[in-house]
């Protein structure tokens, strides 16, 4: 992965209130993305295709870590946000006389500044920043009949991209709010976008924390070493949001 990136925590959501003393609002959303994903490889001139849903991946998953952060200044125009996806998987294949062991490791980074026209409640604003994925895949082969080693391959492949996108913030009730999310990236890959609405429903005597609930799609190409990669991921979202 290369270096320089220093991921604090990110938001979904405007931040609202407190941090009196710093003049910054903060907002912290651990989540959990139920994708299903469908992938469509070509190697060299030959494709290769498939579908893996979220079960299939929650059997695969060694570990899984989602979190957005976004702080931004009480009563100004600007915030800056982060959200990181870490995911690691590994699974085998047992045949007559071939085993294959393999393992995954993933990193997803959106790191950008947005602007808000009428300040950081007035619910429209714009952002633009970078989008940084890492894809490292090793596989093992072994001869079925005691595991006696053949050889191994990896795929190491990372892409940082410029990333543009808009938010609009809906106020739907006073416990009820709404985050429509578009965005665009491109440089290193042939292209990723996404799209997603969360609601959210505030606790709290000020409304600190709240439940998030949405849906996500996400679709990004890659070439790398006469490898063309194809990913759409879609599913439900599910956070719990912090403010302070």
């Amino acid at each position: 992965m290369r270096t320089g990136f220093l991921c604090l925590s990110l938001t979904l959501t405007p931040a609202i209130a407190m941090g009196a003393d710093t003049g910054l609002n903060w907002s912290v959303t651990p989540y959990i993305w139920a994708s299903d994903t469908k992938f469509d490889l070509k190697v060299g001139d030959v494709p290769i295709g498939g579908e893996l849903t979220f079960d299939d991946l929650l059997d695969t998953t060694d570990a899984s870590f989602q979190i957005v952060t976004e702080v931004g200044q009480d009563g100004g125009n600007w915030s800056a946000f982060v959200d990181l996806t870490y995911l690691e998987t590994s699974d085998n294949y047992r045949g007559q006389l071939l085993f294959a062991d393999s393992e995954s490791e993933q990193w997803f980074v959106d790191a950008a500044i947005a602007w808000w026209p009428q300040g950081e409640q007035a619910g429209f604003n714009i952002y633009g920043g970078i989008r940084y994925t890492d894809l490292d895949d090793r596989t093992n082969f072994f001869l079925a009949e005691g595991k006696l080693p053949l050889t191994a391959l990896r795929n190491d492949r990372d892409f940082l991209d410029a990333l543009i996108g808009v938010r609009q913030f809906f106020t739907l009730a006073e416990r009820w709010s709404l985050l429509a999310q578009a965005d665009y990236s491109g440089g290193d890959s042939d292209g990723t976008y996404q799209v997603q609405a969360l609601v959210r429903y505030g606790m709290g005597e000020q409304k600190q924390y709240g439940l998030m609930l949405g849906y996500r799609y996400k679709e990004a190409e890659f070439e790398h070493d006469n490898i063309e990669e194809k990913f759409e991921y879609k599913g439900p979202l599910i956070g719990f949001n912090f403010r302070f």
